[in-house]
């Protein structure tokens, strides 16, 4: 079932009777599904409903951008929803990278193909931060070697699961994870009531739940860590982590046309450009890092190459 069957229908059929040359006019003709692929409230939600309004002033023609959620396994559902649509650039998506190239890495049967989808661009790029209770008595990952630890994440496509095994390769530390926490709220309650015991959570998320005083970040992914007295991932001994990251990218169905893609891509890095944006992005913290088309296109090939270097461990339940 197409998501946006039946919108507008009415309204273009008569222009479409009544007005000549209708049948040929420019792109967009009508409103425009920014799919979500999780529920309402999350931080990819808030990109989406803060980030849709301003891109569609930038568009050639004076329609709307919708938010729509569409929740279910791990944000497979959304994807295989966007990729059935018609490419003609009513409906485009955000995707949660890199959890979302897992499936691909570990050759994983889905009923979509991740290469498959027209990338319009990257909206943002933020760093981790490892986080613990401030009631653990965890100062450092010094004090969380030959422990057993335990991690909550939301599903085994999550971006934190994937940054979370890395880590735990890369530091020798014994973490069983857990799956099926609803959001990063829920993981960060799971820690203060002492179910489980760390996480990794971007820097912005991560500073937040700090000021707060229930959590303590330890460890930061940042080339210069944000927080006094808490070291990076480069004077722990493993710079590599640094490349460890919560991307949030745009994409449509695939075989989009050039001049769509291209329409819809311009948008979007004008609204990410736009004074509003920009001063909502300083005054919340949100990372905004954008990318063309052509460009995140690039980026998500390099990601895919690196994470699948994990594909050993990532593939560990």
């Amino acid at each position: 079932m197409r998501i946006l069957r039946g919108l507008g229908a009415a309204v273009v059929a008569a222009a479409a009777m009544t007005l000549p040359g209708a049948g040929q006019a420019a792109f967009p003709e009508r409103d425009i599904a920014f799919i979500i692929p999780y529920s309402p409230g999350g931080g990819f939600d808030t990109y989406v409903r803060r980030i849709a309004p301003v891109m569609q002033r930038y568009l050639p023609n004076k329609v709307n951008v919708v938010p729509k959620n569409i929740v279910g396994t791990g944000g497979r559902r959304a994807l295989a929803t966007l990729y059935r649509e018609k490419p003609d650039g009513y409906a485009i998506s955000i995707f949660n990278m890199p959890g979302m190239l897992l499936d691909k890495i570990l050759g994983e049967k889905t009923a979509y193909d991740i290469d498959g989808f027209t990338w319009l661009g990257r909206l943002g790029s933020s760093k981790y931060a490892l986080a613990v209770s401030a009631k653990s008595g965890f100062a450092s990952v010094k004090d969380l070697k030959g422990k057993p630890l335990k991690y909550a994440i939301t599903n085994w496509n999550s971006g934190s699961y994937v940054a979370g095994r890395i880590m735990a390769e890369a530091m020798g530390l014994d973490i069983t994870f857990l799956p099926g926490y609803k959001g990063s709220s829920d993981v960060s309650l799971s820690m203060v009531r002492g179910d489980t015991h760390l996480s990794l959570f971007n820097s912005v998320s991560a500073g937040k739940w700090a000021e707060g005083g229930d959590l303590k970040n330890i460890l930061s992914f940042e080339p210069k860590s944000p927080w006094p007295g808490v070291s990076t991932a480069k004077e722990v001994g493993h710079p590599e982590l640094e490349v460890l990251t919560v991307d949030r990218y745009v994409g449509g169905p695939p075989g989009m046309k050039p001049d769509v893609a291209k329409t819809l891509s311009d948008a979007l890095l004008k609204a990410l450009a736009d004074k509003e944006i920009q001063d909502w992005a300083k005054k919340t913290g949100s990372s905004l890092d954008p990318l063309s088309g052509p460009k995140a296109a690039k980026e998500l090939g390099k990601l895919a190459k690196f994470y699948g270097k994990y594909k050993e461990p990532l593939a560990k339940r």
